[in-house]
């Protein structure tokens, strides 16, 4: 430890970067190593800034992580890590303000994240590519499940969903809690110390997930819905990021990841085709699927119906 009594030989930038280099060995969150040192969240949030330089407050933080090893990941008792994440989207493109601002947030242990938007807009798109991007910073793995919101009256009963999470923490089926009181009850032990990302897609309601919320910032929420879910953020403050169309360059850029140099050749074609899908993601995808179908047919002359009539753009979008 490069450390005496407080006094460090580095400068506040690098003791700084030890400081969060450490508490992520930890898998500590700000507040948690706040509790620990005895200090408030604000000092440990300037430290890791290099922003703090009394000895004092270096001592009492040295003193919390010196004797802390990190705890090996929590895995369930049949030994596998949850991994339920869906593939991530081929060719994703754009949304690099979202992704900063969920990089943001979940990692600043902002329990609930939502990610609202019509139909088509790439909500699902965007939460399991962003789950897998950080997915080594849950060790404990991740659960997944598709509430399909947007389809009343087709989605699971959110008790099942909690089966099915106690099932992959490695509850036996015989063990499972039969009233929803319990088995919420039941989840939320199993995930205390845990590192584990949640990701709840497609939700109708606050109300449906209530229950599959950790209840623990080490375990953040990621969800997905067309709704705003405006009670989800005023009464269990998260987070809400709006998703709309494409920027003009991202959508063309997405064109031409998936269809190639026919893209370049033809730029007013994949403009106005862009254009007519919105610049939905969805409809993008399909179109472009369209287009490899048919490559003599001009790029301006795929989906040549209404744009109301495009996958993911319709009475319900």
């Amino acid at each position: 430890m490069p450390f005496d009594t407080g006094e460090s030989v580095l400068g506040a930038e690098a003791f700084a970067s030890w400081v969060r280099s450490r508490r992520a060995a930890a898998l500590l969150t700000q507040e948690e190593l706040a509790a620990l040192a005895a200090v408030s969240v604000r000092t440990i949030r300037n430290l890791e800034a290099g922003r703090v330089g009394r000895a004092h407050t270096r001592r009492l933080v040295l003193m919390a992580l010196a004797d802390l090893t990190p705890p090996p990941p929590s895995a369930p008792a049949h030994g596998a890590v949850p991994a339920q994440l869906p593939p991530d989207v081929p060719a994703f493109t754009g949304r690099d303000t979202e992704l900063r601002a969920l990089d943001g947030h979940l990692a600043a242990a902002t329990a609930i994240c939502l990610v609202s938007g019509p139909a088509g807009v790439g909500k699902t798109a965007l939460a399991v590519h962003w789950g897998h991007r950080a997915g080594d910073a849950f060790p404990d793995g991740q659960l997944y499940a598709d509430l399909r919101g947007s389809v009343p009256g087709t989605g699971p009963a959110t008790t099942d969903v909690l089966a099915a999470f106690l099932r992959a923490l490695g509850v036996p089926g015989d063990d499972l809690p039969q009233a929803p009181d319990e088995r919420a009850a039941r989840y939320r032990t199993l995930l205390a110390g845990r590192r584990m990302l949640v990701v709840l897609d497609d939700v109708a309601s606050a109300d449906q997930i209530r229950p599959l919320l950790p209840g623990t910032p080490r375990c953040p929420v990621l969800a997905t819905g067309r709704d705003r879910l405006a009670d989800l953020v005023a009464r269990d403050g998260a987070h809400r990021i709006g998703l709309g169309p494409l920027p003009a360059g991202d959508a063309l850029r997405l064109l031409h990841a998936l269809v190639g140099d026919r893209v370049a050749a033809d730029s007013l074609g994949a403009t106005a085709l862009a254009e007519r899908c919105g610049r939905l993601p969805l409809p993008l995808r399909a179109a472009a699927e369209a287009a490899l179908t048919h490559p003599a047919l001009p790029l301006s002359a795929v989906f040549a119906g209404p744009a109301a009539a495009l996958p993911g753009t319709g009475p319900q979008g």
